[in-house]
């Protein structure tokens, strides 16, 4: 009998405010979905060393508004963006990048050697 009552109080102590926390009800605004020309760029940066590098870049640059996509790889040390210009530009997204502790090298568009001035 004792067994069961601790069961219970963990559950109600523990596990039910986790379980009926998680509804999605809170006040998480989505991004409005843009369309338009879309600009295409590769970012050469410097200091990525792992996959969590990858992970911080994508978030970061993620949260600016007018990014459509973003891939990073560590092993390259380029990210691959999507951006709605006009919405955002190169100089958001290289303070995006530099505010979590890397730096860009340079931006290039994709496909094409002529470096983004």
């Amino acid at each position: 009998m004792k067994k069961s009552r601790t069961l219970i109080l963990v559950f109600a102590l523990f596990l039910f405010p986790l379980v009926f926390s998680c509804n999605n009800s809170g006040n998480k605004t989505e991004k409005p979905e843009l369309s338009g020309p879309v600009n295409k760029i590769d970012v050469s940066i410097d200091g990525m060393s792992c996959t969590g590098c990858e992970q911080t870049i994508q978030t970061s640059v993620a949260k600016l508004e007018g990014i459509k996509s973003v891939t990073a790889d560590f092993t390259k040390g380029r990210a691959k963006i999507e951006y709605y210009p006009g919405v955002t530009d190169t100089n958001m997204i290289r303070d995006a990048i530099t505010g979590c502790g890397y730096s860009v090298k340079e931006f290039l568009k994709w496909n094409e050697p002529d470096t983004i001035k």
